[in-house]
Parts: C-alpha cells; structure tokens; sequence
C-alpha cells in the first residue's frame, strides 16, 4: 500500500497539477513510469532540469521561449526589427501563438494571456495579467507613436468571449483600435486547433 510520503504517492500528487490530468489518471502514470526504461527516465529529468534552466518567459508578450543567451529578456519575435510592433495580436496561450505563426502572415507581434475568464464573477486580474500591455499601450501613446490595433485571438467561446468583453472594458480609456477574428472559425471552436487557411481566413476578415 502507497503512503503519503512515498515516491510513486509524490510523483502522483505532482503529475495531478498539470492541465488536464485528475488523480486517478496521474496515478496511472505514475506506475507506468516506474516501470519505464530506466536511461529514458534519466533522460526525460535531464530534459526537466535543463528547460528550468533554459527556458524564459519574454517580458514583453509572455511567450514561453529558449534563451540563447544567459540574460535574455526577449523571445526572438518581440525582439525582430521587421516584426510590426503597432499590431498586438492577443492570445490565450504559447499554442495559440505557435499556430498563427505558422501561417506566416501576421507580422506584428504577441501578447500571451495565459488563461480566460470562466465566469461573470471572475477577476480578471487574477486569471490573466493585462497590466504589461496597458503598461505597453500608456507607453506608445506618451511616445506619440501610438499602438494602431490590438487583435484579439481568442477561442470562439463562452469563455473567449467573456475574456474578450473584459480585455476592451479595461482598453477603452486608450482609445486603442480593438478587433477580433472574424469569419472562419466557428463557434465553440479554438485557435489552437484551426488549420492555416481558417486562421489567415479569420484574420483578412476580423472587425
């Protein structure tokens, strides 16, 4: 019998706090990797310990990036000269962003949520933290080189859309051009997901 202070019962409790994954399936899992080839296993913890250390957060959009450089505050696309830092297109997560990269029409540049509001009385400051791109917009208005749209990117559902409402709630005092995906994809459906066509579809047609 497991105890609470067992390896496989503190493999178990860790593996339950990722997205998606309840205590049985995390038990599972578990067990399954204690059977696991050995030299994977060591190879899978040296991958975790070299991505704590290697892996940053841009302090500009929130992107999850791999330094190339110990100090590295920038991921490369907020830090690329070519990229149009006047269009903000704002996403839920890392995935979301990967996938409207890989139309290679959008030139501007990201700003990652992390997370949506599921409910009216949710706080948006404690789900999501708009505070750097408002600090961001303040910033282009003082410099009177001010920020032309923000594009919101979110899931076609009930959640995106309650994030969405918040998000022009709080930008409204800036007087920022705010548009959202348009035709293509459908309701109930996540950026994550859609294929290329459907995105730079949604993209030409955002209002």
């Amino acid at each position: 019998m497991e105890n609470k202070n067992s390896l496989i019962t503190k493999l178990t409790s860790l593996l339950s706090k990722l997205p998606n994954i309840g205590p049985r399936q995390a038990r599972r899992l578990s067990y399954f990797l204690a059977r696991y080839n050995p030299k994977i296993l060591d190879e899978i913890a040296k991958l975790f310990w070299d991505i704590s250390k290697q892996i940053g957060v841009c302090e500009s959009c929130n992107f999850i990036f791999e330094r190339e450089m110990k100090n590295q505050k920038l991921c490369s696309i907020c830090s690329d000269p070519k990229r149009k830092n006047k269009f903000i297109c704002v996403v839920e997560k890392d995935t979301d962003l990967i996938s409207i990269e890989k139309t290679g029409k959008y030139k501007g540049i990201y700003y990652v949520l992390n997370g949506l509001m599921n409910s009216f009385e949710s706080d948006i400051d404690d789900i999501i933290n708009l505070k750097p791109l408002i600090q961001k917009i303040k910033t282009s208005i003082a410099k009177k080189d001010p920020i032309e749209e923000i594009i919101l990117a979110l899931n076609f559902t009930s959640e995106g859309y309650l994030t969405a409402s918040e998000i022009k709630k709080q930008l409204s005092p800036y007087g920022v051009k705010i548009t959202q995906l348009g035709i293509g994809l459908p309701i109930g459906s996540e950026v994550e997901f859609a294929d290329t066509e459907t995105l730079i579809e949604s993209f030409k047609n955002r209002r």
